[in-house]
């Protein structure tokens, strides 16, 4: 699978103005990388990191403006987009959530952040989701999560045992110590100790109220950044044959176990 990410810099609260940004950001990346076949953009693309209840005035249903707006651009350059939303909660606080068009311009999946990030005052303004999600993408076995969830190593090895292949995932990766040696750190060693892929990003840029780094880090099996970079822009070529080899040299399936009892000696 062919893969690119868009370190985009969100404009803040601007819902229709990020839906335009993203088209422009997708024409570019289908110059540079005319055979990418996915393209993922950071957590909340399309609104921002908006931790007060102001994420309602910009929370919209998967079927409104704004995924129909991603929609009508994955058709045009004939690519399957994952954008991140402010997604409209009838029966309570917003969810946060990325969600996948295919290349003809279908919702194939959405997913609501597990994990909400417990430093910030997201869990008070959001809904956290309660389910993985699974989507088959050109002949791969795909799954989804979103920045915070990263530190969560079991909902990594949930998707590995439902037969996941790469996991997508957004990232707003709020500046603090060393953290993007963090972020590639934990996105490598979940996808070694996993057996599979990951493709992340983080926005570029700034919110009002903190930094971002614009990183992104596409990793094989073997924790192996394999990420070509071009400013903003990033590539990598996915090759199942990783997954093969690194199973055969250290199976998984036997190991498991569903929980672990701690004992005081």
């Amino acid at each position: 699978m062919k893969v690119a990410t868009v370190a985009s810099e969100t404009i803040w609260k601007n819902v229709a103005k990020n839906v335009e940004q993203t088209g422009r950001h997708v024409a570019k990346v289908k110059r540079l990388y005319p055979d990418v076949e996915v393209v993922l953009f950071p957590e909340i693309s399309l609104a921002g990191f908006i931790v007060d209840a102001s994420n309602k005035d910009v929370a919209q249903p998967l079927t409104g403006d704004a995924s129909q707006g991603i929609k009508d651009i994955a058709k045009e350059h004939n690519v399957a987009l994952i954008c991140g939303m402010v997604e409209e909660n009838s029966g309570g606080k917003p969810f946060n959530t990325q969600f996948v068009v295919s290349k003809d311009g279908q919702l194939i999946a959405s997913y609501r952040k597990n994990h909400l990030f417990t430093e910030s005052t997201e869990p008070e303004v959001y809904t956290a989701g309660s389910e993985l999600v699974t989507f088959d993408l050109n002949g791969w076995k795909c799954g989804l999560s979103t920045c915070f969830d990263i530190r969560f190593p079991r909902l990594f090895e949930a998707y590995k045992k439902a037969g996941v292949e790469v996991v997508f995932s957004g990232f707003n990766w709020v500046e603090d110590r060393n953290k993007p040696e963090i972020m590639e750190s934990l996105v490598k060693a979940r996808a070694h100790e996993n057996q599979y892929f990951m493709v992340t990003v983080d926005r570029s840029g700034s919110d009002p109220d903190t930094n971002f780094y614009g990183k992104s880090v596409i990793a094989n099996p073997f924790a192996e950044d394999i990420t070509k970079h071009s400013g903003i822009y990033s590539y990598a070529e996915l090759n199942k044959e990783d997954i093969t080899n690194l199973g055969k040299l250290l199976p998984l399936a036997g190991s498991y176990k569903s929980e672990y009892k701690v004992t005081q000696a």
